[in-house]
């Protein structure tokens, strides 16, 4: 060992760094041997490994931890909290920061993954309703078939309560695979006097706030953007430099033109394009206040941003090499209710992975995988009280959304925003909300057509941009 520490050191000469109790020296290993061109990082400069699997590092004063973005074909070890471990703490007393990885036993170039988001108990009980989720995801994610599969938890892991952390955990274990963690703004530390110490709980039960990893050909990229502004429960969407720069020297080692999946807490944009921005602090805690930044050095690639925060689901276009996976909260409205703010019920993503491709859904807990929709018969909105009105959770621009009366297609239906009738009807009674200041918000994956006979059995049919149909019975509702 004293060999490959002074051999390391001769290294780190010979690259202009000083030795210093901050100099990180270590060495990525497989079953197949020292593995090459590995990049690892202190979270805030990343390097390469040499032919002999080497690395160091001149840390900054503020690193925690030392990671490698494990490549592919190969795993991290995963504890039995189903924690993948691909980073190290930093301490003066380690010598070496040896990473063993495990070869994958399967072909991860065809793998899945599920996300799921806003878990963010406050109560024990709530855990035990997180767990009917736990028991479906499980479920179903093996039905899949032997494949590589990993979750991608966006955050809010608890609400505020950090000593249920252990418990959220073991959990989230109960899935079975891997889980990969970003921080919410309910995991944030309020105590600090920055935002640079709010990190530090999630950090103590978690691990790295940014880091990234591999599998097959997408490289998967976490990212902190809650930005604590100085007092309780302040905070807003917000890239610090800190993390821009770590991940301009991330994705340099990514060749351009590749797959993408970056996943964060606070959505990028609620809306593709350029929208009037308002400084409040609604709208800034609601987006990335600088999401061009992030936009621009993901130009070179095909990205797929995937976000929670909302407590609703929302797809948005923003380019054609940018679509933003917004994930509705799996504790709906903060576990008060089965639907979220859009009617969207509780539940996760499911993302199937095949090379560079990918195709997803939204799959609601206790519900088959066919549960898309849910129909309303004219009367259920007054946004269109004359009209059958379909919420369908998951569609995006390629969706092909038709009505049926009595079995025959009538035509397509228009998108358009409303509040979901459902929804409206579960907090309209404020005196048995735990959180009387929940709401329903408008959501604008609803359609809508006027039946040419009102007495017909009208169903919906929905073709998704993969092919895939779905359909369902209009049902009475009113608000």
């Amino acid at each position: 060992m004293k060999k490959y520490i002074l051999a390391a050191l001769a290294l780190a000469s010979a690259m202009g760094i000083t030795a210093s109790a901050r100099t990180l020296i270590g060495r990525v290993n497989s079953p197949d041997g020292p593995l090459t061109g590995v990049t690892v990082s202190d979270g805030f400069t990343c390097t390469l490994t040499d032919d002999a699997g080497q690395f160091v590092i001149d840390a900054d004063p503020d690193a925690n931890f030392v990671y490698v973005s494990t490549p592919a074909g190969y795993l991290p070890p995963v504890d039995s909290l189903c924690h993948p471990h691909f980073y190290i703490p930093v301490t003066e007393e380690t010598e070496i920061y040896e990473f063993n990885l495990l070869k994958n036993p399967r072909d991860d170039r065809h793998h899945a993954f599920m996300t799921q988001a806003d878990i963010q108990v406050v109560a024990e009980e709530e855990l035990v309703e997180y767990d009917r989720q736990v028991a479906d995801a499980r479920e179903y994610m093996s039905s899949l078939g032997d494949l590589d599969i990993f979750a991608l938890d966006c955050g809010d892991i608890v609400g505020d309560h950090p000593e249920l952390y252990p418990s959220s955990l073991r959990h989230r274990a109960a899935l079975g695979f891997p889980v990969y963690y970003v921080m919410g703004n309910h995991d944030m530390e309020y105590t600090g006097r920055t935002h640079e110490t709010s990190r530090h709980r999630f950090e103590r039960n978690i691990g790295p706030s940014n880091y990234s990893f591999n599998r097959g050909d997408v490289h998967y990229v976490a990212v902190d953007n809650c930005f604590y502004i100085g007092r309780d429960y302040f905070y807003m969407g917000y890239l610090d430099e800190r993390t821009l720069r770590w991940l301009e020297q991330d994705l340099a080692n990514v060749p351009e033109g590749s797959t993408v999946v970056m996943f964060m807490h606070i959505p990028l944009k609620n809306e593709a394009g350029t929208q009037p921005f308002r400084y409040d602090g609604k709208s800034v805690s609601q987006e990335t206040v600088n999401a061009n930044a992030l936009i621009s050095l993901l130009q070179p690639y095909n990205v797929h941003m995937i976000t929670g925060h909302q407590h609703w689901n929302n797809n948005v276009e923003h380019a054609d090499n940018l679509y933003e996976h917004n994930t509705a909260a799996a504790c709906g409205l903060w576990w008060q209710t089965p639907v979220c703010e859009d009617g969207t019920p509780r539940g996760y993503g499911v993302y199937n992975v095949n090379g560079s491709d990918i195709d997803w859904l939204f799959k609601s807990t206790g519900f088959p995988a066919d549960h898309q929709m849910r129909v309303y018969l004219p009367g259920a909105t007054k946004a269109a009280p004359e009209s059958v009105v379909a919420n369908i959770w998951n569609a995006d621009s390629a969706w092909k959304v038709e009505w049926l009366e009595d079995g025959k297609v009538m035509g397509e239906m228009e998108r358009f925003t409303a509040t979901d009738p459902l929804t409206l009807s579960m907090i309209a009674d404020r005196s048995k909300l735990k959180y009387p200041w929940t709401a329903a918000s408008p959501t604008n994956h609803m359609y809508k057509a006027t039946p040419v006979n009102p007495d017909a059995k009208i169903s919906v049919r929905a073709t998704d941009r993969f092919g895939r149909v779905f359909q369902a019975d209009a049902q009475a509702i009113t608000e």
